[in-house]
């Protein structure tokens, strides 16, 4: 009965919603994402009373998320009577996924772990942007502009976790288990353009950075990896 009550508020609300669709410069807005994510990475490993730092593989993956945004701009859902200089102006919250699997630890130099040691992961962020933006080729459609490039820059707070088996390269020539789980801040930065398809239906082409420094340690060793991250995203937005 509960949950039955849970999908008709639901369904009450939604239906609010799309009633408000019809304005053309709205400050709500939702969406979803996918993209492509590469990464260029350095690995600093300690194993007793040895330690060493390479650089290491991690392979591209698929990057795929949810967000949801505010228009400092005095028309549709959450609108207020802002000065007019703060319709350029926004924020959003979004959460991404994405696979980080690290190959090629090996530290030979120090003679520790062998070169085929591999570590599965993922990892998990909540980003917060401030972003600025202006519009192009406005209409009366959608006065805000048919073009908006924008550029966001805030926080994340990034969740990760791996796991694998270590090749040591010890005297016993022995294997071990790692694995851990870790949370981490990341610095993220967002160019990109935006594209008013209709007067509540935006694409944005976009491209992400994020920078972040997340560490794993066990009674095994302990990692710190320097994690450059370049993303190309697209992302489909409704606006209400």
């Amino acid at each position: 009965m509960k949950k039955r009550m849970y999908i008709l508020v639901l369904a009450a609300l939604l239906a609010a919603l799309l009633a408000l669709s019809g304005v053309a410069q709205s400050a709500m807005w939702v969406g979803g994402e996918i993209g492509g994510n590469f990464n260029s990475a350095n690995l600093n490993a300690s194993v007793g009373n040895f330690s060493a730092s390479r650089d290491v593989l991690i392979r591209p993956s698929v990057i795929g998320g949810v967000t949801i945004g505010y228009d400092f701009v005095n028309a549709g859902f959450g609108a207020a009577n802002y000065p007019s200089w703060m319709q350029y102006f926004s924020v959003a919250l979004d959460f991404t996924y994405n696979r980080l699997a690290v190959y090629g630890i090996g530290v030979n130099n120090v003679n520790v772990l062998a070169p085929n040691s591999r570590l599965n992961g993922w990892e998990a962020a909540w980003t917060l942007l401030f972003m600025a933006h202006y519009g192009f080729l406005k209409d009366s459609e959608v006065p805000s502009g048919r073009i908006n490039p924008y550029i966001g820059v805030g926080p994340a707070v990034v969740l990760t976790g791996v796991e694998g088996t270590f090749n040591l390269r010890t005297r016993a020539g022995r294997t071990a288990n790692f694995g851990d789980t870790q949370t981490n801040v990341a610095l993220v930065v967002e160019p990109g353009i935006r594209w008013m398809c209709f007067k509540n239906v935006s694409i944005d082409t976009a491209f992400r950075y994020r920078y972040a420094v997340p560490s794993w340690s066990d009674n095994i060793a302990t990692l710190k990896l320097n994690l450059n991250q370049f993303a190309f995203l697209l992302r489909a937005n409704y606006h209400f």
